[in-house]
């Protein structure tokens, strides 16, 4: 039986640092995937939906700058998109691999599951560890309908080699609404069911107005309140039944994404035959990162129950499992983390929302504005602008900021940096930014 000092479940972000920090600090290493390495973020999540969305910003800004500077409209193509895709993740797997094997890593591939605390399946191979790793990530969310298995999930976006006339979501959380909008601006027509009264729940209830107004005007049929029932599957197309107000409703399409949410994907591994206790979230874990019940295991990355489902957040949270597994005494602690959702316009948002910040009893400020009519948005006529930004009326601190616009994303960053250096929003408006840049654009907030 082969023995390590530390074994990692997961090769993405996360796993990929604690086990080449623990080599290089002289451990025994070793990290199995169950499907090719390098993680989701890489190949099937952030970065490859990010290039699929620059032809879409390019199509939609010389759509927007026609008649004001471009002549005709450019045409985004499905085929050379998804091209794009894979030339950039197509060597991903082999080079993460090369860089653990460089590192002296041993590198499994398959299913692996807990015989106990010190031993793992790994294809009817045992191995042992002294310290284990959980940095599996997440995965979509099963379907409890009769037809689910119909459902695609979002590593299948990047699979399409054809574009359906009709495609349905059902969920209206980031990936529906990203990949809703990409496939919208493609000519598809598109139809997302939310469970709730409103998409995009995590966000500022005033980006998301706007949001959910825009991507109806748009074409994108948003149906609230809906609980898909069943799927039925006839020739090549599938009808969804869903409730929606207590009423019966049935939508014909070509395709059927599941982006109801995501799951800890640990299921497989039997961490109750290892006595790690686990609930909805994820691992129960300490401060450490630590497994509450199994001292020697650790969970980073979207199985924690401590964490948020962020890629940045994996890399903070893998240097507190690697330096507390070489001994060293570090707890997580959690700054003021953005997020987007990069639709078009982005939304954008960073700390409390208004409506957190009453639950919490703060006694806070609001500033809000559409700034639609401002230079930076209307050289791109741009079709929505608009910021809400909550302070502490105690010291003027940034407690919450939300943005909708063309450059949200980038905004939202100048926020994370004042609040994570205490920075009052007076701070931050005196900065001196170039002219006339999104950044500048703060100054008048």
């Amino acid at each position: 039986m082969k023995t390590y000092d530390v074994f990692v479940i997961g090769t993405g972000t996360a796993g990929q640092l604690v086990a080449t920090q623990c080599a290089n600090s002289g451990k025994k290493v070793g990290v199995i995937d169950i499907r090719e390495y390098g993680g989701t973020c890489a190949q099937r999540g952030c970065d490859p939906k990010k290039i699929l969305l620059a032809a879409i910003e390019a199509q939609n800004l010389s759509g927007d700058l026609k008649g004001n500077g471009i002549s005709r409209t450019a045409t985004a193509s499905w085929e050379q998109m998804l091209d794009q895709v894979e030339s950039y993740r197509d060597n991903i797997p082999q080079r993460t691999e090369n860089k653990f094997k460089e590192a002296g890593i041993d590198c499994y591939h398959g299913n692996s599951s807990f015989v106990d605390k010190n031993t793992l399946d790994i294809e009817g191979e045992k191995i042992y560890s002294k310290k284990f790793v959980i940095a599996t990530g997440m995965k979509t969310r099963p379907l409890d309908i009769p037809g689910a298995e119909y459902t695609l999930s979002s590593g299948d976006f990047f699979s399409m080699k054809q574009l359906p006339k009709k495609v349905l979501f059902i969920g209206g959380g980031y990936i529906g609404m990203e990949f809703g909008h990409i496939l919208h601006r493609l000519g598809c027509e598109v139809t997302v069911l939310q469970r709730g009264e409103r998409i995009l729940n995590p966000f500022e209830e005033y980006t998301v107005h706007h949001a959910q107004q825009l991507s109806i005007e748009l074409g994108i049929s948003i149906q609230l309140n809906s609980q898909a029932s069943s799927i039925e599957k006839i020739d090549d197309k599938h009808i969804v039944y869903y409730h929606q107000d207590g009423v019966q409703h049935q939508k014909t399409v070509d395709v059927v994404f599941n982006t109801s949410g995501r799951v800890p994907s640990i299921d497989d591994l039997k961490l109750e035959n290892a006595g790690v206790v686990t609930n909805r979230n994820g691992i129960v874990v300490n401060s450490k990162l630590q497994s509450e019940s199994q001292i020697n295991f650790y969970a980073c990355g979207d199985v924690s129950i401590k964490t948020l489902p962020l890629t940045p957040l994996s890399g903070i949270e893998a240097q507190v499992v690697s330096q507390n597994i070489l001994g060293n005494n570090k707890e997580l602690k959690v700054p003021a983390i953005p997020s987007a959702v990069f639709m078009i316009p982005t939304i954008a948002g960073i700390g409390l929302t208004e409506k957190q910040a009453k639950e919490n009893g703060l006694n806070y400020e609001v500033i809000e504005n559409d700034a639609s009519s401002w230079f930076n948005n209307r050289r791109l006529q741009g079709i929505k602008y608009a910021y809400k930004i909550l302070l502490d009326k105690s010291n003027n601190e940034i407690v919450g900021a939300h943005i909708i616009g063309p450059e949200a994303s980038e905004q939202i960053n100048m926020f994370a940096v004042a609040m994570n250096a205490g920075m009052t929003f007076e701070n931050l408006k005196n900065t001196i930014f170039t002219y006339p840049s999104w950044g500048n654009d703060i100054r008048s907030f």
